[in-house]
């Protein structure tokens, strides 16, 4: 049985009601640091705020569904950002969190050249863990396990650069991927 065709982009503005939907419908929330919001109402305001402090958003849309949510935001200090992934749980563990963390990732190097990016990771989301460490992130601090940062390699600094496909973040946006048919893709 063929699969169905996962398309990861950077976000729009048309993307708003889509996000909105993919909202209303993730689960658990407030577990991440008490995102998204719980409310239509605050998650509209939730990501106007994303959008005014000019963080990078990307998306991934399996059909024309959209299932997952990355953000790179703006950091205290220049070249730095908070990557946050969101994916619907009817979606995960099929590879797609993992594309678009990466592409997120990509263009955080290629595009805004920054330094470093970190995460928070709940101890609750174990699959999240094993996801950025698989991608380099590591614990910020022994006694902190849950924020996790990755020094980034950009092209001046990697001797792996192959400058459009990346050694350690794959290929550039947009980009599509074949996603396994499997009974929980109703899309």
């Amino acid at each position: 049985m063929a699969g169905m065709i996962a398309s990861i982009r950077e976000s729009k503005r048309g993307d708003r009601e889509k996000l909105l939907a993919m909202y209303a419908e993730f689960q658990p929330k407030g577990e991440c640091q008490g995102l998204p919001p719980s409310t239509e109402d605050k998650t509209m305001e939730w990501l106007r705020r994303v959008e005014d402090i000019g963080s990078a958003q990307f998306v991934i849309e399996v059909g024309r569904t959209l299932v997952g949510h990355a953000m790179l935001c703006p950091g205290p200090r220049e070249k730095e950002a908070e990557l946050a992934v969101f994916l619907l749980q009817d979606f995960r563990e099929l590879g797609l969190g993992k594309a678009l963390t990466l592409g997120a990732l990509h263009h955080g190097c290629k595009e805004l050249a920054l330094d470093r990016v970190w995460v928070s990771i709940q101890g609750s989301n174990p699959r999240g863990l094993r996801l950025f460490e698989g991608i380099g992130f590591q614990p910020v601090k022994e006694w902190d396990p849950f924020t996790w940062e990755l020094e980034m390699e950009r092209p001046s600094h990697c001797v792996h650069c192959k400058l459009e496909g990346c050694f350690l973040f794959g290929a550039g946006l947009p980009r599509t991927m074949e996603v396994p048919r499997c009974k929980r893709l109703t899309v």
